[in-house]
């Protein structure tokens, strides 16, 4: 029969490695023979996939405990030892089928109404795995005897989903592109970010998180965080900008050109009488994304001149009482 796989030389590490060293050699080696790292290189990806292979095991604390047992005890008499005798008091055991897979065989009660649970708790193989390397058998046939007591349940774990977070400025953010993000198991992965992106925003890659024993992957969320603009503002896809002006411009009305985000020259109508704090809409001149583009919100200050000259202030008095302000 053969022998279990070494997961700690596989990882360069000793029976006695701390969860924290185990993660540090997981990531080390990960990169190194990632495929995208090792384009055309076969030997490389096995490499890889045994890596990957002794992590899902060693960086699970209960999987690692049972297959610490199963290294210092991996067959423990016959494949069905564990069918001793139905006087035996209730208890599960873990044999190694020929193709290397694991099934827990657990007997349940005593007596003559004493069966057999056949499952993965602790993530190993069923007994269907068990049977068709024993037998060539897909699974037990109902007429057979361990089939009425027995529940079959698949042993494989799935993979896992991972979290990632992409962290952009805001300029990145306004034109996307293609970025490079490294996920928590060190693996690199390039994804599209889509011009405009919100921050916030959460994207699905299916089949780029962790995989599993079942060789399946799960999926991949990458959470978008955008640095914020020292000058713009953003909410939704409008954009908001502060625009000052002098109290005269303010009175009489005037033109300006000021730049959107960017970095275009458009322009902005202020009419005669504005006050402070109004509000004037540029549109389409907000974020630009594939659905369309917001708007540019331009809040006017006023800004009042601190010193003016003796002749200014007898101007704008004989104009204040003209038009009966004063």
């Amino acid at each position: 029969m053969p022998a279990i796989k070494d997961y700690y030389k596989v990882l360069g590490l000793s029976e006695d490695a701390s969860e924290a060293e185990i993660k540090k050699a997981y990531r080390k080696l990960a990169r190194q023979y990632h495929p995208d790292r090792n384009p055309d290189n076969p030997e490389a990806e096995e490499r890889f996939k045994e890596v990957q292979e002794a992590y899902d095991v060693l960086g699970d604390a209960q999987r690692r405990a049972e297959y610490d047992r199963q290294r210092k005890d991996p067959f423990a008499g016959s494949p069905f030892a564990g069918f001793s005798g139905a006087g035996r008091e209730g208890g599960a055991r873990f044999y190694r089928a020929p193709d290397g897979t694991y099934v827990r065989v657990e007997t349940a009660g005593s007596g003559p109404d004493a069966g057999f649970i056949f499952g993965d708790e602790d993530g190993f193989g069923g007994i269907g795995d068990l049977f068709s390397s024993l037998f060539g058998e897909r699974e037990p046939r109902r007429s057979d005897p361990f089939a009425s007591r027995g529940r079959r349940r698949s042993g494989r774990t799935p993979g896992r989903d991972v979290e990632a977070t992409l962290r952009l400025s805001f300029d990145e953010a306004l034109q996307g592109g293609k970025r490079t993000v490294t996920l928590p198991t060190g693996e690199t992965v390039r994804i599209d970010v889509p011009r405009g992106v919100r921050p916030g925003l959460k994207v699905r890659l299916r089949g780029r998180g962790q995989p599993g024993t079942d060789g399946r992957r799960g999926d991949l969320y990458i959470t978008f965080e955008v640095e914020p603009h020292p000058r713009f503002r953003r909410e939704g896809d409008d954009l908001h900008v502060t625009e000052h002006i002098n109290a005269v411009e303010a009175m009489l009305g005037t033109s300006r050109r000021i730049e959107n985000a960017y970095g275009k020259k458009v322009r902005l109508n202020i009419p005669a009488g504005t006050q402070p704090g109004d509000v004037l809409r540029l549109r389409g001149q907000g974020v630009e994304t594939d659905k369309g583009k917001g708007d540019l919100l331009v809040r006017i200050v006023v800004d009042v001149p601190r010193d003016l000259s003796e002749e200014a202030r007898t101007a704008l008095r004989d104009w204040a009482r003209t038009h009966g302000v004063l």
